[in-house]
């Protein structure tokens, strides 16, 4: 049994020194306050243990087993607490930590792989806006100067919306080029900094505390990008200037119908153009903003005795360790009650 109380207090003490490394780090004036605790308690509990097993054959009386039952159900909460939780914080702590790591990690990795549809997406909508931009342009420039479709040179009520669907579309065009010019730099930061979280993490040659303190260095960094590229996103103005467009399409339908009936057909013809124009264009922004948008995080360091829970499935192995060694004292106790409760009564369980 103290063999079992020495593995038992030394993974107690390597847990106690888990548990203060989140915060303060370790000391060597922690260190022996840890030492000092962790010993009492484990003297403690022994003692307690080898009171119940010798005064287990003196519990005649009802009163006497209900008391010896509460200092066995609080032994257990004490030993549940004091040692076997903390046991298991010293067995699994540095594993628990490379864990959350690797999933906060994951989590970063999967912000940097969206970005890459939501980049040929805006692509996509470029290659078919910039020449329909052109377009709506020269034809504003040449009804201006040569009235070909209304009759008349210079400003009138067609140019006017010729113009509006011309800058609608130079708007949109540009917001797409700008908000792609500046993300492409962005994106390889934050590409690169999700494969340096991984090497971090595997980085043996350093301590899970170094580790961490780098990793929050990094995700700190890509954060700051997520936000950049958050605040350059404009799929809003985008999605305004696609409006302004429907809305001079449909002042062109009015101004066509007090024109000629051969202008009113090339007016027609325009808008039907116009239309299937701002059908595709439409279509594209959906698309964008359909796609998910990484949104900046925070990552965080958590305390030891916090993963060693939120990852216990995968620490089953050591939980058993922890149990195997604390349940040591406990289940000798109780067999000692049973053979005494036996010897009690030799003649109800025979001898």
């Amino acid at each position: 049994m103290i063999g079992f109380l020495l593995c038992s207090w030394w993974t107690s003490y390597t847990g106690v020194l888990a548990m203060a490394e989140f915060m303060s780090g370790v000391s060597d004036h922690l260190s022996r306050i840890a030492l000092l605790v962790t010993a009492s308690a484990m003297g403690a509990q022994f003692v307690l243990w080898h009171y119940a097993m010798r005064l287990i054959p003196r519990y005649v009386t009802h009163a006497a087993r209900g008391i010896g039952i509460v200092v066995l159900v609080v032994l257990m909460v004490m030993l549940a607490l004091s040692s076997t939780y903390t046991s298991f914080i010293g067995l699994t702590q540095d594993s628990a930590r490379g864990l959350e790591l690797q999933r906060q990690s994951d989590l970063y990795a999967e912000k940097a792989r969206i970005l890459a549809p939501r980049a040929s997406a805006m692509e996509d909508a470029l290659f078919v806006v910039e020449p329909e931009a052109r377009a709506a342009c020269t034809r504003y420039e040449q009804e201006l100067a040569s009235g070909v479709i209304t009759g008349a040179r210079g400003a009138g009520a067609v140019t006017s919306q010729f113009l509006k669907l011309c800058e609608a579309k130079t708007a949109i065009a540009e917001a797409l080029e700008e908000t792609i010019t500046a993300n492409t730099v962005r994106m390889g930061e934050i590409q690169s900094l999700s494969a340096q979280l991984d090497r971090v993490i595997y980085d043996r040659n350093r301590s899970i505390g170094q580790r961490e303190l780098q990793f929050i260095d990094l995700a700190r960094r890509m954060d700051s990008y997520l936000l950049e590229l958050e605040n350059a996103d404009r799929t809003n103005g985008i999605r305004a200037s696609s409006q302004a467009m429907a809305n001079s399409i449909a002042a062109l339908e009015d101004t066509g119908s007090t024109l000629a009936s051969a202008q009113s057909q090339a007016i027609a013809s325009i808008i039907q153009e116009e239309r299937e124009s701002g059908e595709a264009i439409a279509g594209l922004i959906e698309r964008m903003e359909a796609l998910a948008r990484p949104e900046p995080g925070r990552a965080v360091i958590k305390p030891s005795q916090t993963l060693v829970l939120e990852h216990w499935k995968l620490h089953l192995p050591q939980l058993a360790i922890s149990a195997c060694i604390d349940l040591f004292a406990p289940l000798s106790t109780l067999l000692f009650w049973a053979a005494a409760i036996r010897a009690r009564n030799p003649r109800r369980y025979g001898s």
